[in-house]
């Protein structure tokens, strides 16, 4: 996270390097987080409610600088974490760790690009194969098969 974080002072578009270990590592924690926890979640307001990130990594550091860090802050993102910007991968292992960080706090829900056959068109299988190798790209699509997929805000909002 630490890392991550950092790159907000680096020229936006500099990748941040990322190692094959921790991030396999990650993948696995955070599918047995989203395993734990309901696909419908029931939360409570006050909660940042974010939408499409799209690989836009310095946009989701922007987020995070003016809504406040986890766990000080609690967020719902809406999906659609990767293709399109050029820093998919940083996006959504920062978001992946955070959920693993603070499981309570911080959640994510799964968009329409959080699926093999969206991803592999639109830029995220490319960014992985390019940055991994295609067998992470599936271990990326593994745990999109158990993100939730709604969620209920003091039983008044749907998303």
């Amino acid at each position: 996270i630490q890392r991550l974080m950092g790159a907000k002072t680096t020229k936006p578009g500099k990748m941040v390097p990322l190692e094959d270990g921790p991030v396999k590592s990650l993948l696995s924690e955070v599918r047995e987080t989203f395993l734990s926890q309901s696909s419908f979640l029931e939360l409570e307001a006050p909660i940042n409610i974010c939408g499409d990130v799209h690989g836009q990594f310095h946009d989701l550091l922007r987020m995070f600088e003016y809504g406040g860090i986890p766990p000080a802050s609690n967020y719902l993102f809406l999906g659609d974490y990767v293709d399109r910007g050029k820093q998919s991968l940083e996006t959504i292992v920062l978001l992946f760790a955070y959920k693993v960080k603070h499981p309570e706090n911080f959640f994510l829900l799964r968009g329409n690009h959080e699926c093999a056959s969206i991803t592999r068109i639109y830029g995220f299988y490319d960014e992985c194969k390019r940055r991994f190798n295609v067998k992470m790209w599936k271990g990326f699509c593994d745990v999109f098969n158990c993100l939730p997929v709604s969620a209920l805000i003091d039983e008044r909002v749907l998303c």
